[in-house]
């Protein structure tokens, strides 16, 4: 894992954002941040190879925010990755990993660069994440970790925001929707694990957090509202229909065993992990089967299939460069 160095002075919070053929989505973001009581000091929005003009969409509408175009569809994890070097090294105090289909409340910077500030011992956090329609349902508020089956879970997740979940709390997970870090932490840490590409790279940040005895907390008074995967979702209604694209498939499916190759922890905990993993992959691929989405129904089987058989030494594109087309 790369190693990062601090620069000489620290200038604030930055924010990386990955656009991906989605300018609607990532300008109203970059709006709602610029309207907050408090605003960040850099925006860095790396563009992952769009095809329809939103890179440049972005860079007339706010020509004050530095755009980063890729040649390549990097993932959420490489975008992310070169967006995080950018900050840390220009000298960031922290950096906001932040998903393009979001916007966020008017005092979410303010409460979450405060609570950091006031508690030097956390090294990330992440506010309450509504689902951007229906406006009062949570998306996430706080998690759970089961060790077990080595997957974190939402809590709250399609309940109605009615105070239940409004304590600071320490986390196990913290979504790659909204992570709010600390810059010591990616130095420690490191940054994204690139075999990931997108989905699950989270958990594994976590994972490692927690191995070297980071807290992470949940502050719900930072609102952000989450439109769930939009760019993926877009595209995959336009060409396969359901609400779930190949490539996202693919890449659960695949990065789920990469999880469990990499995290466990003894015999009994990786059968265990594997156990599940397996009775979820039957199941659903049952259901493709029954609903004849062949090409969805193979993405799982490669994606299993390179799961077990991928080498985590080196990232391997080409099932992905498929799927992305």
């Amino acid at each position: 894992m790369r190693k990062l160095t601090a620069s000489a002075e620290a200038t604030g919070v930055g924010v990386v954002l990955v656009n991906w053929n989605g300018a609607e989505d990532t300008i109203p973001c970059i709006r709602s941040l610029l309207a907050g009581s408090a605003k960040p000091d850099r925006v860095v929005v790396v563009d992952n190879a769009s095809s329809d003009g939103s890179a440049g969409l972005i860079e007339r509408a706010f020509p004050g925010v530095e755009l980063i175009r890729n040649g390549e569809n990097a993932g959420f994890t490489g975008a992310n990755n070169i967006g995080i070097g950018r900050l840390l090294s220009s000298g960031c105090d922290y950096v906001w990993v932040l998903n393009n289909d979001t916007t966020v409340h008017e005092d979410c910077l303010r409460t979450l660069k405060g609570h950091m500030e006031a508690h030097s011992e956390v090294s990330a956090c992440s506010g309450k994440i509504l689902y951007d329609e229906p406006a009062r349902m949570i998306w996430y508020a706080g998690a759970t970790y089961n060790p077990w089956t080595m997957r974190p879970r939402h809590r709250g997740g399609g309940e109605e925001d009615n105070a239940r979940y409004d304590a600071v709390e320490n986390v196990p997970f913290l979504s790659g929707c909204c992570m709010f870090v600390r810059r010591e932490a990616f130095e420690r840490v490191g940054l994204f694990d690139d075999h990931f590409f997108a989905y699950g790279e989270d958990s594994d940040w976590c994972l490692r957090a927690s191995r070297e005895h980071m807290r992470l907390h949940y502050v719900p008074q930072a609102v952000i509202r989450h439109k769930v995967s939009a760019s993926f979702r877009k595209k995959n209604l336009h060409s396969h229909g359901g609400t779930t694209s190949p490539l996202a498939i693919y890449a659960t499916s695949r990065n789920r065993l990469y999880i469990i190759r990499k995290h466990r922890k003894g015999m009994a905990q990786m059968l265990s992990a594997l156990f599940t993993a397996a009775t979820w992959y039957c199941y659903y691929g049952m259901a493709l089967l029954v609903l004849r989405r062949k090409e969805k129904l193979g993405a799982l089987a490669r994606g299993v299939y390179d799961g077990i058989r991928g080498p985590l030494a080196q990232p391997d594109r080409t099932m992905l460069r498929r799927y992305l087309k």
